[in-house]
């Protein structure tokens, strides 16, 4: 009764732009759609079921859009850390996402299981449960909070928004790791070391003007065959700070034409040689012989 009375005397105006108040109406939206769904008999009418679930899925999306600026708002410097996002394949990483979490949490707490993902449903659910009660504790402490007042943000309310982020993103990682490949901590450090690796080899070129700004600005294709080559023969010319005692041109040549599957397949011997053939397409690649090595007239030097 007493709850009843506080919210006809204190309840938010519709048009208030604050925070709390958007959060209350999209709620009590969210809420609405779910008591026509649960009363609703999708055998009888399966088009207004389909409609009713992408209401309640838009609803969940907005809802958590808004405890997101309020968690920004509220707790900025105890946000859980989300850097695994990085990881994420590209068409997973869209704004519906944390809605489709929401749901799939649902999902999983009342017992439903992934298709053709039974054991890591199973090792999900218990913290799809506690997500869900989270959720709701927060949800019940912000409705709260706007009939009380919209300018203030109780320590009850903090620490319920701190749990649940770190839930959140702890399920995050652990549901779409299970429905999509997530690189591995290792692979996806060697992934930043090949970047790295392009990216000096880009430069050093630059700096010996093998390649041109232009030909980058313009995204000449050359470019494409070009820079892997460089950076795999550029440590073993003469001229490289780190290349190996004994090094050369054509050691460098025959090198690449084994490590690379035939990429230069008649690799020149001089080093201007070797750049010329890189940034040229694969068609190209000029018919140069390898002279003999000196130290083995009769064979290529082992590697």
């Amino acid at each position: 009764m007493m709850n009843r009375f506080r919210k006809w005397l204190y309840k938010p105006k519709r048009s208030d732009p604050q925070l709390l108040a958007r959060f209350y109406y999209a709620d009590e939206e969210l809420n609405q759609v779910a008591a026509e769904l649960d009363s609703l008999d999708g055998r009888k009418d399966p088009q207004r079921c389909t409609l009713l679930v992408s209401q309640f899925r838009s609803c969940q999306d907005n809802v958590l859009n808004i405890i997101n600026q309020i968690m920004d708002e509220c707790i900025p410097q105890d946000r859980a850390p989300r850097d695994f996002c990085v990881k994420f394949p590209e068409e997973i990483r869209h704004d519906n996402l944390a809605g489709q979490l929401w749901f799939g949490a649902e999902c999983l707490a009342a017992g439903s299981i992934i298709m053709n993902r039974e054991l890591e449903s199973m090792a999900m659910r218990p913290l799809a449960k506690e997500l869900t009660r989270s959720l709701e504790d927060v949800r019940g402490a912000l409705r709260d909070q706007a009939l009380r007042d919209l300018n203030t943000y109780t320590e009850k309310m903090r620490e319920a928004l701190r749990h649940f982020d770190v839930l959140f993103a702890e399920f995050e990682l652990s549901y779409v790791s299970a429905m999509v490949p997530v690189k591995s901590p290792r692979e996806y450090y060697v992934q930043q070391e090949v970047i790295v690796l392009f990216c000096e080899t880009v430069e050093r070129a630059l700096d010996f003007g093998y390649l041109t700004q232009d030909m980058i600005d313009d995204y000449e294709p050359a470019l494409m065959f070009s820079i892997p080559r460089l950076a795999i023969v550029w440590p073993l010319l003469p001229a490289h700070p780190r290349t190996c005692p004994g090094a050369t041109a054509p050691m460098a040549c025959r090198m690449v034409a084994r490590s690379s599957s035939g990429a230069l397949a008649h690799p020149p011997v001089s080093r201007q040689g070797v750049i010329s053939a890189l940034l040229r397409p694969l068609p190209e690649l000029p018919l140069i012989h390898l002279r003999p090595h000196p130290a083995s007239p009769q064979s290529p030097l082992p590697l």
